[in-house]
């Protein structure tokens, strides 16, 4: 198997949101990947809304895919500006277990569009 193989190759016709969950404020790696992913993002909203698939990275690697996604303002009043979205889990997904480091490289954000 090649280092290739490892790396995340969107399909073209998915437009894909990445989270990185395990660096973003009030997360807990005990909670389940849906709740982590799913909260309280500093996203541009049009970006956001046109997103396929919602992935959940941690440590640079695809943890969790989530698609049916729709966004919303959070509620939540410590977290005002911000926003969430309510999707479905892909347990089957191609996308599991790929990397994400080329793609995000040196960036420091928590949030990277593919094909938005």
């Amino acid at each position: 198997m090649t280092q290739d193989m490892n790396l995340l190759q969107p399909d073209t016709s998915h437009r894909i949101i990445c989270l990185k969950v395990d660096k973003a404020k009030g997360v807990n790696l005990s909670m389940n990947y849906y709740e982590m992913t799913r909260k309280y993002w500093k996203v541009d909203i049009q970006r956001a809304s046109q997103a396929t698939h919602a992935l959940a990275i941690t440590s640079g690697v695809v943890k969790a895919v989530f698609h049916s996604l729709k966004w919303y303002p959070t509620k939540d009043f410590m977290h005002l500006g911000r926003y969430e979205f309510e999707g479905d889990e892909d347990t089957q997904s191609e996308y599991l277990g790929k990397s994400v480091d080329h793609i995000y490289g040196k960036c420091l954000g928590y949030v990277k569009y593919i094909n938005l």
